[in-house]
């Protein structure tokens, strides 16, 4: 009995059809759960990855611009954006900083107000560094087409003055062009003979004394940087780099490559574009002004008066009396030609021209030099003025010319169809031709921008807004 009851429960029971379509069931269920399951995860991880994969090389890699047939890529207009940024912040503390100094009259205003209006606009800052880019674009184009290139001794020279000029030091080159100056300004002193000046001996006759030049003690010279100093400096560069921008000193060289390129060929366009002559005059002139009588305010003061009425009454008036003072009685047109008139003809009689300048000219520029103007040229003088000295006879005194200033004499000492221009007045005239050719190759070459440039502005980028600026002083 025992044994039978061992071998029934060792053999197994047979599952009835429904059973067996039961666990089919279940297992097919499991599968697809086992299948949907794994096709969810696969898709997320897809997912991911796809987002990865536009993030740190689609995105990156996009076009953000062209300019012609060169793409501006996004990644390059990010790092621009984030270094800009970074420059702005520091030029408007250092601006802050020295409208403090000045005491908040609002020298530097202007400025911190438009680095703080980008400051606080992504969008306008993006706008900026991107068209900034399309500029040093169209300028490698521009410089490629005329042969001009830079060096890598000159990115490297321009570098180290970088460096150099972090860490309060100069480099060899230009501790050599401030020494040559220094010397250049020391010989041309030392040429200049001093214009001697009236002494007056109470007890001898008036002798003629020369003012000698006061000694100026020469600025302390700044260290030359040095090869330590200099790879310090530059891997401090780097770093810095990298942590504002995500740059590397390569497209750093990149950037700088594009100012020295924009400096080359501003001299070679603007050389052909602008004269270093003009024609020019030195003029000299009396100016006499056209003047409304002055008078100071009215000063009112309170008068009292008693008069006795009768026998026994007195009587109390009080009232007021206003006063006034004559600064200057003023010159009427007529007078003012009048005089302008009596000068020109005791200026023919032998008077001398410096001297009654001196004495009665109302220009206090020219007047206390005798009305001596320098070389001028042509556009730098109002144009009744101008036409005058540019038609004057050498030596000739000229009718009285009216001018919204005045009434001027004017005698023309000299005059040069092409003297050289000054220095100032030739550089300015430079950056305007260039500017003006610049921006019409600008418009000329095909560009196009991003419909949306909020979209392609660097991810965390936000608006900034440091200290304002310090109200002017009232």
């Amino acid at each position: 009995m025992a044994k039978r009851k061992s071998r029934a429960e060792a053999e197994p029971r047979q599952l009835t059809r429904k059973e067996h379509r039961q666990r089919a069931a279940d297992r097919e269920r499991n599968r697809k759960l086992m299948l949907g399951t794994g096709i969810a995860l696969g898709l997320a991880l897809l997912l991911v990855v796809i987002g990865l994969i536009s993030e740190f090389a689609i995105r990156p890699n996009s076009t953000v611009a062209t300019v012609g047939e060169t793409r501006l890529v996004t990644r390059d207009f990010w790092k621009r954006t984030l270094l800009q940024q970074n420059q702005l912040q520091n030029q408007l503390v250092r601006l802050t900083q020295l409208e403090q100094q000045f005491g908040g009259q609002g020298f530097f205003t202007t400025q911190i107000n438009q680095i703080q209006a980008t400051l606080l606009s992504p969008f306008t800052l993006g706008v900026e560094v991107l068209d900034q880019m399309v500029r040093e674009e169209v300028i490698r184009q521009q410089a490629a087409a005329r042969g001009i290139t830079v060096s890598a001794e000159e990115l490297d020279e321009t570098l180290r003055e970088e460096v150099a000029s972090q860490v309060g030091a100069v480099t060899v080159p230009q501790a050599t062009a401030t020494a040559e100056s220094a010397a250049a300004a020391t010989a041309t002193a030392a040429e200049w003979t001093p214009t001697p000046t009236a002494t007056v001996d109470a007890s001898g006759a008036v002798t003629a004394t020369a003012t000698p030049i006061p000694t100026l003690e020469p600025p302390t010279p700044l260290p030359v940087l040095n090869d330590d100093q200099y790879s310090a400096g530059l891997a401090e560069l780097e770093t810095n780099l990298r942590t504002i921008a995500g740059m590397s000193l390569d497209d750093y060289r990149h950037v700088i490559e594009a100012r020295l390129l924009n400096d080359k060929l501003l001299e070679v366009v603007a050389t052909d574009l602008v004269t270093p002559t003009t024609e020019q005059v030195r003029a000299r002139h009396i100016l006499l002004q056209v003047r409304e009588p002055q008078v100071a305010p009215a000063i009112t003061e309170t008068v009292g008066i008693t008069e006795t009425v009768g026998i026994t009454e007195t009587v109390g008036i009080t009232g007021t009396a206003a006063t006034t003072t004559t600064l200057d009685p003023g010159r009427a047109d007529a007078a003012t030609l009048a005089l302008a008139q009596e000068l020109r003809q005791r200026i023919q009689d032998g008077e001398d021209f410096a001297t009654l300048a001196q004495e009665y000219s109302d220009d206090p520029g020219s007047g206390a030099n005798g009305g001596d103007l320098g070389w001028f040229g042509r556009g730098m003088m109002v144009a009744p003025f101008e036409e005058a000295a540019f038609s004057l006879p050498i030596g000739e005194i000229s009718e009285p010319i009216q001018s919204n200033f005045g009434y001027h004499i004017i005698e023309v000492l000299e005059r040069d169809d092409a003297r050289p221009k000054d220095e100032a007045t030739l550089d300015q005239e430079k950056a305007v031709a260039y500017d003006d050719w610049l921006r019409a190759q600008i418009s000329a070459t095909p560009v196009e921008r991003p419909s949306d440039l909020m979209s392609m502005l660097p991810r965390g980028l936000e608006a900034i807004n440091l200290q304002a600026a310090p109200a002017p002083a009232q």
